[in-house]
């Protein structure tokens, strides 16, 4: 299996990691290899994304909002299944390497949970991109999402529904393992994926990293833990499967697996815990590229 060839003077993307949170939840309910009660502080990660050429700054992910008491909906959820969300301020963490956020030019969203949404209307000039499955969620359980994960609260006027179901509006072609992608910029440099499975519009982010053949897999929750693409683990079901739709989820896995080994692709997960032990690739350092 392989990626795409660079074209001549070939666009990529600078990438950085940013702390988005931490949660503290019981680890069965990711993985099925847990002890009874073990607990497990599980990092959240957003990333930054430079775009060579025109300097555009992409944000993949805005993590967890401080003022966690925002999460109507999901806070009593949480409070049943003994989890707890520590949030972060992306904006001033962009600014302190030297990025307003004035400057963001593009956010992306893997899902609508509330460890990934933060504050989108801290970015007043931000287009918005959403897997497009979640518009009828957010339609039809918003804005408060009583008795679900779910937050968000996006500027619609900003804001792009993206999914294969656009065929015939935007062309979605295959990349590597996965049949839809779409190619956002028109350069060959980052394609949003179609990673379906944990939630309606689910997606992800393959991003080239040099001008010589090298990418980054931004994955999201299609995975919550490492094992789960080693294959040391299975998804957990305690007390429920963390998977909407498991079946979907388990393809998914699988795609990621192939992607992770193809040469020079990184892949990385939004709770990648041998990442965060690593420490390299915060910003406004840059995650070395392959």
């Amino acid at each position: 299996m392989s990626l795409p060839l660079p074209s001549k003077d070939q666009a990529y993307w600078e990438v950085s990691a940013i702390d988005a949170g931490r949660i503290h939840m019981l680890l069965s309910q990711l993985v099925d290899i847990a002890k009874d009660g073990e607990m497990v502080d599980l990092p959240d990660l957003s990333f930054v994304l430079r775009h060579s050429r025109t300097g555009d700054i992409v944000l993949f992910d805005l993590g967890i909002r401080p003022d966690t008491e925002a999460f109507t909906g999901a806070r009593a959820l949480a409070d049943t299944m003994s989890i707890t969300f520590h949030g972060r301020d992306i904006p001033a963490a962009l600014e302190r390497g030297g990025v307003s956020r004035e400057d963001v030019k593009r956010i992306i969203l893997s899902h609508i949970h509330c460890d990934y949404t933060g504050y989108p209307r801290a970015f007043p000039n931000a287009d918005f991109i959403i897997g497009g499955a979640a518009g009828k969620v957010i339609e039809e359980q918003g804005p408060d999402f009583p008795g679900t994960f779910y937050s968000i609260d996006v500027p619609m006027e900003r804001t792009l529904f993206l999914g294969p179901a656009d065929v015939g509006k935007r062309e979605w072609v295959p990349l590597g393992p996965f049949p839809h992608a779409y190619d956002l910029y028109n350069d060959g440099s980052l394609y949003v994926i179609d990673a379906p499975g944990h939630v309606p519009g689910h997606i992800a982010v393959m991003a080239r990293t040099s001008v010589d053949g090298a990418w980054i897999c931004l994955a999201g929750d299609g995975a919550h833990d490492w094992r789960h693409l080693t294959g040391e683990a299975g998804i957990g079901h305690n007390p429920v499967c963390m998977h909407l739709d498991l079946a979907k989820s388990l393809e998914n896995i699988e795609r990621l697996k192939a992607v992770k080994d193809i040469p020079r692709v990184r892949l990385l997960i939004a709770h990648d815990v041998p990442f965060v032990q690593e420490g390299k690739g915060y910003w406004p350092e840059k995650i070395a590229s392959l």
